[in-house]
């Protein structure tokens, strides 16, 4: 059998011998076991430590896929692992609840197989009831292949090209039997889908650059060691099938080695990512983009995949970035005439008082919450405080004053600068301390001092 680095191995026995403790016995599957290795018994995933191997009454270091070989566990007692369990590195397979099946009645069955039929299901070394669900057709006859999705009672852990029976309960009777084609379906299939059905059948016959391909496509937006897990490909297989989608454009790279996702999957997300931004858009038309953290919400995307999604999205040109918002790359903040003329109204009254302009609340009483907000952002105002915002261009004149005057005298006082710019105490208190927040100025005592850069 390949060594496809993935060692499992279902167990068939279980037993306790004096002086060595639980021994579990079944045949190794896709890889190799060493003395030492960490491992779990699955589903259940209770974990312990390979203490010996024997392979055909043979002790070895390590054991190889396709051979017979016993296990001796420590950190597990016999009565914590039962019969139909697998043995596997830690990390490397999920149980399902529910897998897609490619399935052959016997010639011999004594009934057609029906859609939500009863049957027991047969792999490897464990016996599971389950729930056929037919796909495709209304049933099968005795004779006739088809396609399966199969509910079941206990989870199991099988992977791709897993060969199984399936029994009826009572009065009991061999079915027929097939091979896992999906292990971990996304969720309860259409019956009557030939989209699904061709992809079924792509992931059962295809080429390599077919099976890698369906694993990316079932997996969406995925790690790289996730989607070759899936396909059950070879490490040098996975590679050149990689390789091949790549070059024919059906396979889209985020990270080196990191982060994959089939063409149409990314499309598919692309569109979907640029549909919330433009509504987010026309929601709120006045603010220039919308929160990462909403988007990423709304997308459901883990953060990892989320960060390196946005990142693609920026560098081919969707999205742009400001600083914690995104914005469809055409997207402009516009007034409409009405709104222009009240922000035109309320500039004039910055204008006519640079020093002592309108207060916050006012400003939200004249244009409305959106309006301001959206001035703020364009930089055209500066709020310093709850109550009190300048005008850019009265704020770029107090600060060029500060500066003009800490060039001439090491200290600043309110009264100082308040004579200064011939304007009130709240004003002129708001904006000190705003300055000493942003590290311009420090306090101290009744004056302020210009704030020394770091290390100087």
């Amino acid at each position: 059998r390949p060594d496809l680095g993935r060692a499992r191995l279902p167990v068939d026995r279980v037993f306790t011998m004096p002086g060595f403790g639980t021994i579990v016995t079944g045949t190794l599957l896709d890889g190799r076991l060493h003395i030492g290795d960490e491992i779990e018994f699955l589903p259940g995933g209770l974990r312990g430590r390979v203490r010996g191997l024997q392979t055909h009454k043979h002790k070895e270091d390590w054991a190889v896929p396709g051979s017979r070989t016993a296990v001796n566990v420590s950190g597990v007692d016999v009565e914590q692992v039962q019969r139909g369990e697998v043995l596997a590195h830690v990390g490397r397979y999920h149980p399902t609840r529910r897998i897609d099946v490619y399935f052959r009645l016997l010639p011999d069955a004594s009934a057609p197989l029906r859609h939500s039929q009863e049957v027991k299901f047969f792999v490897g070394a464990a016996e599971v009831l389950a729930r056929v669900r037919l796909l495709g057709v209304e049933e099968l006859r005795p004779g006739e292949p088809g396609w399966l999705q199969l509910e079941l009672v206990d989870p199991v852990t099988v992977v791709r090209g897993d060969r199984y029976i399936l029994r009826r309960p009572s009065p009991g009777e061999t079915l027929g039997g097939g091979v896992v084609v999906d292990p971990q379906p996304k969720g309860r299939h259409k019956r009557f889908d030939s989209g699904l059905l061709e992809r079924l059948e792509a992931l059962r016959q295809g080429t390599p650059a077919d099976v890698l391909y369906q694993a990316a496509l079932a997996s969406g937006l995925a790690p790289w060691n996730d989607v070759v897990a899936r396909s059950r490909l070879s490490g040098e297989q996975a590679q050149a099938a990689r390789a091949e989608l790549l070059a024919e454009r059906q396979l889209v790279l985020l990270e080196a080695d990191g982060l994959v996702a089939a063409a149409g999957v990314w499309q598919a997300e692309s569109e979907r990512a640029r549909r919330e931004v433009e509504q987010f858009h026309k929601t709120y038309p006045l603010r220039r983009g919308m929160p990462r953290e909403e988007l990423k919400s709304r997308l459901k995307l883990p953060p990892r995949l989320f960060a390196a999604a946005v990142k693609a999205w920026v560098s081919g040109g969707l999205l742009v970035e400001s600083g914690s918002l995104v914005a469809l790359a055409d997207h402009r903040v516009r007034f409409t005439p009405a709104q222009q003329a009240r922000v035109d109204a309320l500039l004039v009254r910055f204008a006519s008082a640079p020093f002592a302009p309108p207060s916050v609340k006012e400003c939200l009483g004249e244009v409305g919450d959106e309006i301001y907000a959206a001035l703020v952002e364009q930089g055209q105002l500066v709020q310093v405080s709850p109550e009190v915002v300048f005008h850019a261009d009265a704020y770029a004149d107090m600060l060029q004053r500060v500066r003009a005057h800490f060039a001439q005298h090491e200290t600043l006082t309110l009264a100082e600068l308040r004579d200064l710019l011939q304007t009130s105490r709240k004003y002129i208190q708001a904006f000190l301390e705003h300055l000493d927040a942003a590290s311009i100025t420090q306090r101290d005592g009744d004056a302020r001092r210009m704030r020394k850069p770091r290390g100087a």
